[in-house]
């Protein structure tokens, strides 16, 4: 898989691509044992040379992927997403394209669970929306694979993702039957995702395409009309939009706080379930109160743009639970009038309630 030497691919050159996992994700250099994402990003000095004469199309591929695969459950993901699902697959074709279908395959195997915070095991699976990635990665591959005919990538790309379908459909009916709400919630929130992130690329294929029976087998699998696998994936559409969609979306206003980049322990995790992520930010050792108080005002407007998300809500009363003086005192050192907040009715309420009266209440429409 080699670009046309001369030719400079587009793209984020790679060591700006390693700065910006640097910026967002510092602690991922560091951990042990080292992740295989690291160890290829740590090679872009290499890579660029090459990228700039327009050669080594895979390595940078495979760089684009661990970048994703590093950042994607962080707060400021690398904008790598167009790349590797659409435009890198429409320079592929033949054993190139066949490569790049390898690497993938490699990629996915890779466990999640040292840069992610949002994964949900059961009966000793796990599953992460980095499986939707790859899902989306894998439909860019098939979409491709279709426009040139390539029945061999077709077939490998078709059996990647019905395995995967087949893989969360079985884990859905099991938490059904014998995991917490709080699994099975968190659950259902992953597999929503990850049959978003396929039929959305789905959508970008050749309309031809998307039309067909397997471009029409992977659009809205959640969703009555879309059944497949016994209803499992319309079952989790239902849940999830019922109690998970407005708890688990992208949070913007955290990505103000630089210092929620500076340990892994600072990732989120399924929402709304952030009270004891909110005691971690304040009890931290690595956090001065300023800093909380930035957080704090991140989480204020995160509540002043949804007001009915729970989650910052759950994560302010878990602040207030081990600061001494509690979240009035960090109020005190915003900038006059940015704490103002802190008077909403929803804020106050959060802070009187207990976490597990807050659990019983959020459970309580959880239907099997």
């Amino acid at each position: 898989m080699s670009a046309h030497a001369g030719r400079r691919p587009a793209g984020i050159a790679p060591k700006l691509l390693f700065e910006q996992v640097k910026n967002t994700a510092p602690w991922a250099i560091a951990l042990e044992p080292p992740l295989a994402s690291i160890a290829i990003l740590e090679k872009a000095p290499e890579l660029e040379l090459r990228w700039k004469k327009g050669e080594d199309a895979e390595g940078y591929f495979v760089a684009l992927l661990s970048a994703h695969f590093t950042t994607v459950a962080t707060f400021v993901p690398t904008d790598v997403d167009q790349r590797i699902r659409q435009h890198a697959w429409s320079e592929l074709s033949g054993k190139r394209l066949a490569s790049a279908v390898d690497r993938v395959e490699e990629v996915a195997r890779w466990d999640m669970r040292p840069v992610s915070e949002r994964t949900v095991t059961i009966d000793g699976e796990v599953l992460a929306g980095h499986q939707g990635e790859w899902l989306s990665v894998m439909a860019g591959a098939l979409g491709r694979a279709l426009a040139l005919s390539d029945t061999p990538v077709i077939e490998r790309a078709t059996s990647f993702i019905e395995a995967e379908l087949t893989r969360e459909a079985r884990l859905v009916t099991r938490a059904r039957k014998k995991s917490s709400d709080q699994e099975l919630l968190s659950l259902v929130t992953t597999v929503a995702h990850n049959l978003g992130d396929l039929s959305r690329v789905v959508d970008t294929w050749r309309p031809a395409h998307a039309a067909s029976e397997l471009g029409l087998r992977y659009q809205r699998l959640g969703h009555e009309g879309g059944a497949r696998f016994d209803s499992a994936f319309v079952f989790a559409g239902e849940l999830n939009k019922l109690l998970m969609a407005k708890e688990n979306h992208r949070f913007l206003p955290l990505r103000v706080p630089r210092s929620l980049r500076r340990d892994r322990a600072f990732l989120l995790p399924f929402g709304p379930y952030f009270y004891e992520w909110g005691r971690v930010i304040g009890s931290s050792k690595l956090l001065d109160d300023a800093e909380r108080a930035e957080i704090l005002l991140a989480l204020l407007r995160v509540h002043e743009r949804r007001t009915d998300e729970h989650g910052c809500l759950r994560a302010i009363a878990g602040i207030h639970s081990v600061v001494n003086g509690g979240v009035e005192k960090l109020a005190r050192l915003l900038p006059a009038g940015q704490g103002v907040g802190m008077q909403r009715p929803g804020v106050r309420a959060a802070l009187r309630l207990a976490e597990k009266d807050f659990v019983k209440k959020f459970h309580a429409d959880v239907k099997r």
